[in-house]
Parts: structure tokens; sequence; C-alpha cells
């Protein structure tokens, strides 16, 4: 028993005549009474009364055309659905972020997503770089926001934004007085920094920048993101270094200063990280988003500029 038979029958019930079931169903009338004969052979039971003059359903039939426009009407539901998840109109997305999930960045682009598509499940996961790397090889995400650089030929990386690194101070500190404050002013500060595993690269960026200003980067305190960065630096237990414009404005108690010079090839880099040879088609529909946000924040940002 095929899905075609269970086509065939209800069009024969619906026509009570095999020629013009035969016509809808665009095959011809025999081969069409040879298929609902057969499996009325394969049942045991006759589906049709037939004669010359007319043709009925008899009360097996009746049950049987039941449970076949049901068996359609389920067939033709996962099929829109199948074609619901191609169109990316449906299915769940893993997703891994590096940095805060509320910053202004990462909330257009969710919300953008969700207007577009809002049956997507999406699934947040706080990972380091390194973490997400792994995870998108392994196909556990399917997309991450990694602070570059990652040196990974399997996997594609699109800027996300590009910010300038600054200096997060506590409310009330000398440095907060100045303008602009120079690195070599921070030799014997208390430092708080992310963990080089969360990015490495911009760990030893940063570490090569203070040897050149003539000091050894000397971290008293380590976090995993930007509000305990900024946590910390607000009770007064160091400075940090973070990017500038990343999540708006910096909480009460700490001040954003610029760095003079600024720190030279030390921008704090976002990317987005996908397989080169994405496994689901719901990818391209998030890196879509990605770009047009990009795009958009980049356009309002040079009208205000």
């Amino acid at each position: 028993m095929e899905l075609r038979h269970f086509r065939y029958v209800v069009a024969v019930a619906d026509t009570l005549h095999f020629g013009r079931a035969a016509e809808q169903l665009h095959i011809s009338q025999p081969p069409l009474s040879q298929q609902v004969r057969q499996l009325e052979d394969e049942l045991g039971v006759r589906l049709f009364d037939r004669t010359q003059r007319r043709v009925q359903l008899t009360a097996a039939g009746e049950l049987f055309v039941q449970e076949a426009r049901l068996i359609l009407t389920q067939v033709d539901h996962a099929s829109k659905v199948g074609e619901r998840i191609r169109q990316g109109e449906e299915g769940q997305l893993f997703i891994g972020v590096a940095g805060p999930a509320d910053a202004d960045y990462f909330v257009d682009i969710m919300r953008t997503f969700a207007q577009r598509h809002p049956q997507v499940r999406v699934t947040i996961r706080n990972m380091s770089t390194a973490e997400q790397v792994r995870a998108i090889q392994e196909k556990r995400l399917h997309a991450g926001f990694v602070t570059p650089p990652v040196d990974d030929a399997e996997l594609v990386f699109e800027t996300v934004l590009h910010e300038p690194i600054v200096l997060a101070v506590p409310r009330g500190h000398a440095l907060a007085a100045r303008p602009r404050v120079p690195l070599a002013a921070l030799a014997d500060e208390p430092l708080i920094l992310f963990a080089r595993s969360m990015g490495p690269g911009f760990f030893d960026a940063i570490a090569s920048a203070c040897r050149s200003a003539g000091f050894s980067l000397k971290v008293r305190h380590e976090v995993d993101n930007l509000h305990s960065a900024y946590g910390l630096v607000a009770a007064g237990l160091g400075v940090s270094f973070v990017p500038a414009g990343l999540q708006g404005e910096p909480p009460k108690g700490v001040v954003l200063r610029p760095l003079a010079p600024a720190l030279p090839h030390v921008d704090c880099e976002l990317a987005l990280a996908y397989r080169r040879e994405p496994f689901c088609d719901l990818v391209q529909l998030f890196v879509d988003v990605v770009n047009d946000v990009r795009a958009s924040r980049r356009a309002r940002k040079r009208r205000t500029a």
C-alpha cells in the first residue's frame, strides 16, 4: 500500500466516477481501476460497488476513505512544515554569544530576526570564543558572536562591529578627571581584564601594548563578561579596558575615558562565525539579518556624526 493508493481512492469517492477521478489525477482510467482493484485485493474487502451505471462506496469503503483523508491531510501538513523550515519560517537555531547578550547591537539583531522569522526558535548559549569555535565545528552551535582573531579555515568570520578600546575607571578616581589617559599612567594601577581564554588575540594585543608603554601587564582580577568588569570597576577594585559604545552608557559609578594615543591594533572587533558549509538553511537567514542590521547601524551612525 502506497500513498498514491489513498489519493486514488479519495478521488473516486469524491466523484463516484472512475473516468472523472482519472481526469483529476491526470492518469488514464484503466490504470486507476486496476490500482483500486489491487488495493481491494490487498485489504481483502470491496471499497466500491460497481455497476455499468453507477459507482458507490461500500460500508468498508466509507471507513477507509475517512482514514485516507486524515492521512493525506497529515502528509500535506508535514509537507508545508518542511517547506516552512526550508524557507526559514520554522525551526531552531543555536547561537553563541561571547559578550553581553543585552548589548544594543545584539538586541537589534534578535529583534529584526524575530520580526522576519517569528516561527524560528532561537537558543542563546553564553560561551567564550574558543568554546564557540569548538561548538560550531562539532555542530552544537549554528553560529556564534566571537572575538577575533581566530584561525580556522573551516569557518567564515563576518565583522559585526569594530569599536575602539577605552578605559573604564571608578567615578572619583584621579584618572577620571583626565580627558584622555596615557597608557603609561596605568603602570601602577590594578587591572581588571577579560580572561585570556575568552579572546587570546585581544588579551595578547593588550599585553603587547603595555610592554611598548614600558610596563608589564599585571592583571589583578579576571572577568568573563562586561557586566562583571563594570561591577568591579564601580567597586573601586581597579580599571579595565572595555569596548567603547558596545552597550551604551556605562553603569553608575563608572566613567569611560579614551586612551592617548589610542591602542595600536587593539580595537575590539566582534564577528559572526559559522561553518563555511552550513548544516542548516536557517544559518544564511540569520547571516542576512546580521548584515542588514550592521548596514543599518552604520548608516544611522553616519547620519548622526
